[in-house]
Formats: C-alpha cells, structure tokens, sequence
C-alpha cells in the first residue's frame, strides 16, 4: 500500500483550493490583504545547544500530563489547557511540562502562545528532541492550514477578519521551521518518520532535486519504499523529466496493480505527451481500481469495468439496476455476487433507492462465505453510511472477527468531526449480541458523559461529540433493570448512572 500524503501543494493559493482539514499540508484561500507584515521564526542553533542533561519528569507529574493528553484526544482542549497550566504552574523543571503545556495551548488555538512555551523549553532544556519534534509538527500544521482556519477540538474554526500576515510567506516560513527542525532530528536520530516529513516539505518548496535524494533514504525502509518511489516519480514529473517518472510509476503499478493514484500519474504523464488514448486508459484504471474494494477478485476489463459504471452512475434507474442485480444473484455464483454487492456499498452512489439495501441483504442471506471480504471493506476509508450497512451485516453473520473490528471501531465514533453522520454500530452491536453490545457501548461512554461539564466554557463545547446519540438511542430500547445491572457491573456510579439516563431520554 502507499502511504497517501503524496498530493502536491503549490506555495500560492488559488481560487479553487478545495479544503479538507483532516489531511495533512492542504491549504486555503486568503483574500488579498495590503501592508501585510512578515512571519519572521526563531532559528535555534541546536548543535550548541545540544544537552546531555535533558531532565525528565518523575512518574507523579507524568501521570498528571496524562490527564492532560487524555483531555487533548477527547477533543477538550480547554480542560487540557486548564490541567496543564496548573502543573507547569507549581512544576516546570522537567520538560514534558513544556512539552505538555504548549501543545494543549496550541490544539486550544493559541498557535503562538504554544510555540513560545515549546520554545521556551529548548531555551532552558538544550535540543530536546521531543520539544524539537513537537515545535516542527506545530509548525506544520500552521504551514497546513495557513492563516485563515485553525484545527481546535477536532473541528475546523475559519478566521472570517484579515490576517495581519501576508498567506503565502507565512505558509513558506512555518515549512522552513519545520524543516530545520527535522533536518535537525534527522541528522541526530536518522528516523525514517521524519525522513518522510522533510521530504514533502522539501517538495512543496519546490526543492525537487533535494527532496528526492532525501526520499532515496527510504527507498530501503519496507514501510515507505513505495511512498518513496511515487513521491521521487512525482518530483520527476515537476521536473519535466517524463521518462524517469515513466520509470519510477511503472516499477509501483507492477508491485501494486490495484492502487488507482498510480494510474492517475500515469495518466498525468500520458497527457503531458499528449497521447490521448494512452491517458483514457491509464485514467478508466484509476476509476476502476479507486472504487472496486482491493480485496474482490475483480480485475481490470472492459466488461467489469461497465458493471462499475453500471451501478455507479445514474444513467440507469434503480429498477432496471435492481433487475440486474437479481441476474447476479440467480447465477449463484457466490463469491462473484459477494463481490459485485460489496461493489454496490463501496460506491455509495445508491444510497436511499433500494439497491444497496439489496446488496446488503444479499450478504447477509450468503453469510459465512461472504464475511471475510465484509471485515476487509469494514477497514477500510469507505463512508460511515457503507459502514452502516456492513455492520448490518457483521451483526446478522455474527463472526467473531466481525465482533472485534465493531468493538475497536465503537471509540473512533465520539471524535468524528460534524460533517459525518456517525454510522449505526452501537446499535448492530446490540443487535449481534445484546448483553455484550450494551457492556461495550456503557464502557466506551462512560468517560464520556462528563464531557458536557468539562465543555461548559468551551466555546466549541457544544459541537464536541456531536454523534454520540448512536450510543444512546439503542439504550432507549434495552429493559432499564438490564441496563441498570450491567452498569453497576461496570462500576458506574450513581452520577453516572443518571448522566446516562438523561442522554437515553
């Protein structure tokens, strides 16, 4: 598999950038703002700073910055911030309360006032590499994001005035910091992580030469060669050396002949020559292969490939595709009709007219022979309503590897940001098995109903945890002395308890 992050940004905005804050190094439009004034970043000479004496903190103060963390990555930033300031209040001579400290004020968006505290912790501790580390992913994300939005408790908060910094400079001089950051780490420590962060940077700045000689370093690593090679094949297109992005790109789809981006890059060199047909046919497979599940015996053909425009586009009526999927399914030829149903969910483009619904009970009326290909769809970045209709599945079949894969997907649902509809697991969980499906949802939402407390002065309080009613509306229909017993089973106090109650009202 690639490693995706590999989209390449230009330094100027345009008036088509499209945003998507969950990925990383994307950016947005910013209006033109006159007498803007520059970003200027402190450099640290961190070979003259460099430590032998990085002080840590004792086993006491570490556990109080776990609260902190814990706070951080339940989208709290506020009570994150409040934890931690208290602990550096009475105990900054250890630099995780720095480290601690700065990152909470940063996830809270006070960008600046995080930096300084990080910075402040180099200043007094030396080249920390964990200092380090953090500074340069925070520089990241404010080349990321650039001026105009920022990332706070898991949702995106736009800046609607002008900023008193000029975009494109300040986006340029975030990435230099974080570079010389990683360039740093990279010279001490030589992890391959950072090798990879140094290398788009590199990139984005245009350093193609430089940024390839640095994502050579990975080409031995067998968890970022094939990142690396289309990256090094990618800078080759910048380049405008085509032969050797041939190269590079054909090396990849020969050892990953399902993975559409490849396609995509192939397709781009295609046009760049201006061979039109070549360019059809490299972009048709990247279509194919970005919307057929990996793990199908489908191949690339000209009769599968108008089976996926069959049912994924709305040129035919849901009847004439339901008719069709009958046909499927009267062949009985069962893992073909597995494979052309966990088509139909993936492509999510008939939601709502009756044919994935049908796809859906077809699985579940085949059952055990379909469930492993289900799990594997299950894992994979298809939309919460395909996660929907897979649970549905897992939970009639009832494999218990289906059960483990609910039960690790159940937490990731309170973090999801507003602009996804949370997937119905909880309630197929119960459905799969009751007794242990409401023991699974009252543990994952127990440290949670506290959070609207903790929120009270956070000004996103009211939008954090946003698709959390998927756990409790299918309490609503458990025996409250079943549901009563088995929270008392999971220690759950009387609080707790009538939190509880109120959510499932």
């Amino acid at each position: 598999m690639i490693i995706l992050l590999t989209i390449k940004f230009s330094l100027k905005t345009t008036q088509n950038s499209k945003m998507k804050p969950s990925q990383l190094l994307l950016f947005l439009l910013l209006p033109f703002v006159i007498f803007s004034q520059k970003l200027q970043r402190n450099v640290f000479e961190y070979e003259k700073l460099k430590s032998d004496n990085f002080i840590v903190c004792d086993e006491t103060t570490n556990k109080q910055l776990e609260s902190a963390l814990l706070k951080i990555s339940e989208n709290n930033s506020t009570s994150a911030v409040a934890i931690s300031k208290k602990i550096f209040d009475t105990n900054n001579n250890c630099f995780g309360t720095f480290e601690t400290y700065g990152f909470a004020l940063f996830r809270n968006g006070q960008w600046f006032e995080g930096i300084q505290i990080i910075e402040d912790g180099i200043k007094k501790f030396g080249s920390v590499p964990e200092l380090i580390k953090r500074k340069s992913e925070m520089s990241l994300e404010m080349a990321q994001l650039g001026t105009q939005q920022k990332n706070i408790d898991g949702n995106s908060v736009y800046n609607s005035g002008n900023s008193n910094y000029d975009e494109d400079q300040f986006k340029e001089e975030n990435f230099k910091s974080a570079l010389a950051d990683l360039e740093y780490l990279i010279k001490m420590y030589n992890r391959v992580e950072e090798i990879y962060y140094a290398a788009k940077i590199q990139q984005l700045l245009n350093d193609y030469n430089k940024s390839n000689d640095t994502f050579k370093m990975l080409l031995n690593d067998p968890e970022y060669k094939n990142t690396a090679l289309y990256n090094i094949g990618d800078n080759y297109i910048a380049l405008k050396d085509l032969d050797k992005a041939e190269k590079e790109f054909n090396t990849l789809v020969s050892e990953n002949p399902k993975e559409g981006e490849i396609y995509d890059k192939l397709a781009e060199i295609y046009e760049l020559r201006n061979d039109k047909i070549k360019a059809e046919e490299f972009n048709a497979k990247s279509i194919f292969y970005k919307n057929v599940p990996e793990d199908t015996n489908f191949e690339y053909n000209k009769e599968n490939f108008e089976l996926l425009k069959f049912f994924g586009t709305n040129e035919n009526k849901p009847d004439k595709k339901l008719k069709k999927l009958k046909e499927i399914i009267g062949q009985n030829n069962t893992q073909y009709t597995v494979d052309v149903c966990l088509m139909i969910l993936k492509l999510h483009a008939n939601h709502g007219n009756g044919v994935e619904e049908k796809a859906a009970a077809t699985l579940k009326t085949i059952g055990k022979p379909g469930i492993e290909k289900v799990n594997k769809l299950f894992q994979t970045n298809v939309s919460t309503c395909t996660i929907t209709n897979l649970a549905d599945v897992m939970a009639s079949v009832k494999d218990e590897n289906s059960w483990i894969l609910m039960k690790e997907y159940l937490p990731y649902i309170a973090t999801m940001p507003m602009t996804l509809i949370p997937p119905n697991v909880p309630e197929k969980m119960i459905l799969f098995n009751e007794e242990r499906g409401i023991k699974e949802i009252l543990t994952t939402v127990k440290p949670l109903l506290l959070q609207v407390q903790d929120n009270s002065n956070n000004p996103l309080g009211e939008m954090a945890g946003f698709g959390q009613y998927v756990y409790y509306m299918p309490l609503g229909k458990v025996n409250k002395d079943k549901l009563k017993k088995i929270a008392s089973d999971l220690h759950y106090t009387d609080q707790e308890f009538y939190l509880l109650q109120e959510k499932i009202k």
